[in-house]
């Protein structure tokens, strides 16, 4: 079993469970596909979260999955990964307490909130064996600036979690034994809004997110006016907040 997957108190979590370095097969991927196309499903779920066993979050795909005869099987399994992942309407939360390198590093960057312990490091060593990272190359620009995208996939350096901190990559740099607390105290936060609310906001803050402010602008604001104010959640929020009490929502 490739992957780990429970749902838990709102919360959907995947846990990539090939230790000690959680290597990324096709195997992996299609798992992480269908728990993700599953959890889709789950109107019920607020948030997803990613964790790992043994050393490393994952120290990057089979390099032996990477031979011209068997390249199109790999590149399809992790390109239908990256659209499932892609196209979630839910915080995506991930926790890395060790490496994130190459495929692993480009699965990180599919975390709406990211926390890294100390001793975690992230790169895309792949190009030192003549492959690039193709999420690194299409997606990565768009996290940390072109140029320091160049730096990242040309060079294969390892950088540590307080330099993808200050890359803007990581939300937040923590001690080894803090990383499942802090991972929890941000679920437990997502926890407190409306399912059918956390969708919406994750769905329209995604769509617009590469469009012009004004652009942008003007989609919120009609999805806020014709879509969210539709729902019975926002009268349950206005009449808890009056009431001073715990809203009880309805999920619609």
């Amino acid at each position: 079993m490739t992957i780990k997957v429970e749902k838990k108190n709102d919360v959907a979590y995947i846990t990539l469970n090939s230790p000690p370095v959680n290597i990324m097969t096709g195997e992996m991927m299609n798992a992480i596909t269908k728990a993700m196309e599953e959890i889709a499903g789950d109107k019920s779920l607020k948030a997803v979260a990613f964790k790992a066993e043994g050393k490393a979050f994952s120290a990057g795909a089979d390099v032996g999955e990477h031979h011209p005869d068997k390249a199109g099987g790999m590149i399809g399994a992790f390109g239908r990964m990256f659209t499932a992942l892609g196209k979630c309407e839910l915080p995506i939360v991930m926790a890395a307490n060790g490496a994130a390198l190459g495929a692993g590093f480009e699965l990180v960057m599919l975390a709406d909130v990211l926390i890294a312990s100390e001793k975690a490091n992230f790169g895309q060593p792949e190009i030192r064996l003549a492959f690039f990272a193709p999420l690194g190359v299409a997606y990565l620009p768009k996290l940390v600036g072109p140029n320091r995208a160049m730096e990242i996939t040309a060079t294969g350096r390892t950088y540590s979690a307080q330099t993808m901190y200050e890359y803007g990559l990581v939300t937040r740099v923590v001690k080894p034994e803090e990383v499942d607390s802090v991972m929890e105290a941000y679920l437990d936060d997502i926890r407190k809004a409306s399912p059918a609310v956390i969708r919406l906001n994750s769905r329209i803050l995604k769509k617009v997110r590469d469009k012009p402010y004004e652009e942008a602008h003007q989609e919120a604001e009609k999805v806020f006016l014709e879509e969210l104010m539709s729902l019975e959640d926002v009268l349950e929020g206005i009449n808890s907040f009056y009431e001073k009490r715990k809203p009880d929502w309805k999920n619609k």
